[in-house]
């Protein structure tokens, strides 16, 4: 039995119609079942309320059936959400077709086993190392764009699926962040995206969406019902604007006369960041590559920076300076600071004790200055530092930028470059920027 006919004889509860109803037949639903048939890592981008949490559920209890011993996994981004998922796959075993009738299924708390099968389905909350040990044939990780942890539980649940496990993995937008969005937007061929739009409901009318639309800002409404991955409100760069400052064809450094090369450097072992920009005569800045390492050493860093100057013909001595983070003049806890391992290692370094809001005026400055004159754009392969400025924003007190452990190192990276660039240098009687180190 196909897994599109199998779901097609399911019932699902509706509060909101006081009974049960038989999963509908309509086209998106089909073509969704069509996809988990013949890939086996299918993402889905959804407007809210389209019955595809139902139809995971589904495809869950469909291979626990059908696929052989083992765990079938499904992931949500909270306890409560986690048992409610136990109960939605409960409630559709009691509506099996006929041939699955005679299957012995027993529910517990956070799993659902079927002993005939040797197989089990078990619902877990988010946590960082909840699939740890687990080598689950299926995997159905629900609104996974709103998951805490969402990066430690992709590293525990990319080698079950790379081994052949199945992928299914589905939500709401929720801005330029996280798993979900890279795997949509930098999967490749190995991933399916299906993209699942209120429009395709015949439910959703006219009357429905502006009942529906009613106390929701735009924004919002593009990432709840109109599959948008646009940052937060609130944005820090709210000019930025990717017709604008992103290039229509890459950038290649170095052609013209009187042009300077940057780098900029944010450490960190987690989220290294690097940026790459050329100054032109104009005092235009492009910034050409970026670079945003996960637990990387020093050394490791230094490595992929070397690669990335080779990669464009350049050489070390080619940049007028890098800048990186004032911290990382100060020696660690085994008295190396890292400012002095780039000196030594042939980067002429600099670094200006700033507070955060100089650099963030600065770099607002070039974006657009009071004429409308744009003065920074992007490489169009800057996706990283696109994304960046996209889902840069502030606190809930609008004080400060959210450090999210994403968007703010690539930030902090150009901040620290677009700082110490002489336009933005201090008078006299303030600090001047440190320099250490020489060309190589």
């Amino acid at each position: 039995m196909s897994f599109l006919d199998f779901l097609l004889r399911l019932r699902t509860y509706d509060p909101g119609r006081d009974g049960t109803r038989a999963i509908p037949a309509w086209p998106y639903i089909s073509e969704l079942a069509r996809a988990l048939e013949t890939h086996d890592r299918v993402l889905v981008v959804k407007s809210r309320q389209m019955l595809v949490t139902w139809i995971g559920c589904a495809h869950v209890l469909y291979r626990a059936l059908t696929g052989g011993p083992g765990v079938h996994l499904v992931i949500s981004k909270e306890e409560r959400s986690a048992n409610e998922m136990i109960e939605r796959i409960r409630f559709l075993a009691g509506s099996l077709p006929r041939e699955f009738a005679s299957e012995t299924i027993s529910a517990r708390r956070n799993r659902i086993e079927l002993p005939d099968r040797d197989a089990r389905i078990l619902s877990l909350p988010a946590a960082p190392h909840a699939v740890r040990g687990l080598s689950p044939a299926t995997v159905f990780w629900d609104e996974i764009a709103f998951t805490p942890h969402d990066e430690l539980i992709w590293s525990g649940v990319k080698p079950a699926v790379d081994s052949g496990g199945r992928l299914l993995a589905v939500s709401t937008p929720n801005g330029p962040t996280g798993v979900f969005h890279r795997l949509v937007h930098q999967g490749g061929d190995r991933f399916r995206v299906h993209r699942d739009h209120y429009s395709q409901n015949p439910e959703r009318t006219r009357a429905w969406e502006r009942s529906a639309r009613a106390g929701l800002s735009d924004a919002r409404w593009r990432r709840e019902q109109e599959l948008s991955f646009e940052g937060a409100e609130g944005k820090v760069y709210d000019q930025f604007d990717a017709h604008v400052h992103v290039l229509d064809e890459p950038f290649v450094p170095g052609r013209s006369e009187g042009v300077r090369l940057y780098r900029g450097i944010d450490f960190g072992y987690l989220r290294p960041a690097v940026v790459w920009a050329e100054e032109a005569a104009d005092g235009s800045l492009v910034v050409f590559d970026n670079l945003l390492g996960d637990r990387w050493s020093l050394d490791e860093l230094i490595r992929r920076i070397r690669l990335v100057d080779r990669r464009h013909g350049l050489r070390a001595r080619d940049f007028t300076w890098t800048a990186v983070d004032p911290a990382g003049a100060a020696r660690n806890d085994y008295g190396i600071a890292p400012a002095q391992t780039l000196r030594e290692r042939g980067f002429r370094v600099v670094y200006r004790p700033s507070t955060i809001m100089p650099g963030l005026e600065a770099v607002r400055a070039l974006l657009m200055d009071a004429n409308g004159s744009v003065r920074l754009q992007l490489d169009p392969r800057c996706t990283a530092l696109r994304n960046a400025f996209e889902g840069y924003a502030w606190s809930a007190r609008g004080e400060l930028p959210v450090k999210d452990g994403e968007h703010d190192h690539l930030m902090d990276a150009l901040r620290y470059l677009v700082i110490n660039l002489p336009r933005f240098q201090p008078a006299a009687r303030d600090v001047p920027p440190r320099v250490s180190g020489v060309p190589g």
